[in-house]
């Protein structure tokens, strides 16, 4: 009676541990890249549906309002991913509007952040290639509206890719892979989106997924997609309204300064603009090593 007491005690614990979680197939590498696409197919299509109804709709020719028109078709890419993210991905899509009470997550403080650092990364990378003699500029017209305009159509098109990317790809990979695994194939996959714009680089393809990976990190240490959008938001805005230089290939027609004329040198690139640089390599190493130190002294506080 005792012996079998005791057999019985010690088969309990095998009988009553929990099973193993087993992730979706959906959360492979593959099957979220594919996934990935499909949304971003079908928000573009849903996209270019809208705005070109609204280019009937009001007779838009102007090609500064058209190049913005541009920006705001990838409001169906959004719109897309937070749906599935909602039908689907529950614990991504709650990561969205994440927040803790300490101040890290998705605050507006962050969000303030990111619009600098990206704002001061892309002008000092263009700082440089004016220095060095390889952009010349005049100045356009000043039209408040059209840059408010813009500011919020460049955030719904920097939000859609970060939404897609940072969100949920980066999101769906995590709770499958080792967070760095994740981090270097969302940076991989981000710059393969890229491969086939305007005056692609090999140097411009490296510097897209170094972004990707900073944001990346960004995502890991600060959890706030908010940072990263603003971080991407600023970064073309910068690059393409404010100061009329290519951001991946395009060029706006209604920018506050005008490129008159530019030179290819290791600063800048006439084809892909200073995201063909080595000073935006560097600038994009600096802030992933930024987010370490950062999350770093986070981890040391707590």
């Amino acid at each position: 009676m005792e012996e079998k007491d005791i057999t019985e005690a010690a088969a309990a614990p095998a009988a009553e541990a929990p099973k193993k979680e087993r992730k979706p197939i959906r959360h492979m590498m593959w099957a979220a890249a594919l996934i990935s696409l499909l949304l971003m197919l079908l928000g573009e299509i849903l996209g270019d549906l809208f705005t070109g109804f609204l280019a009937r709709l009001f007779h838009v020719q102007d090609g500064g309002v058209l190049f913005l028109f541009m920006y705001l078709s990838f409001l169906g890419i959004d719109l897309v991913v937070l749906l599935y993210t909602w039908l689907f991905e529950k614990p991504v899509f709650r990561t969205f509007g994440y927040r803790a009470a300490g101040g890290e997550g998705n605050t507006w403080k962050l969000f303030g952040i990111g619009l600098l650092v990206g704002f001061g990364m892309n002008a000092g990378c263009i700082l440089l290639a004016w220095l060095h003699g390889d952009l010349h500029f005049s100045l356009g017209a000043f039209r408040p509206f059209y840059l408010l305009a813009a500011l919020v159509c460049v955030c719904i098109q920097s939000g859609a890719e970060e939404l897609l990317c940072r969100g949920y790809m980066m999101g769906v990979l995590r709770d499958r892979y080792n967070v760095w695994v994740a981090a270097a194939f969302n940076a991989l996959f981000f710059g393969a989106l890229h491969l086939f714009n305007n005056g692609v680089t090999v140097l411009g393809i490296l510097n897209v997924v170094a972004v990707g990976f900073a944001l990346s990190v960004a995502m890991i240490k600060l959890r706030s997609l908010w940072f990263c959008i603003a971080v991407h938001t600023a970064w073309n805005y910068s690059q393409s309204i404010f100061f009329g230089l290519p951001n991946s290939g395009m060029v706006s027609a209604g920018s506050f300064l005008h490129l008159e004329a530019a030179a290819d040198s290791i600063f800048y690139d006439t084809g892909f603009g200073v995201e063909s640089s080595f000073p935006a390599l560097a600038m994009m190493v600096l802030l992933t090593v930024c987010l370490l130190l950062i999350g770093r002294r986070k981890s040391a506080e707590s």
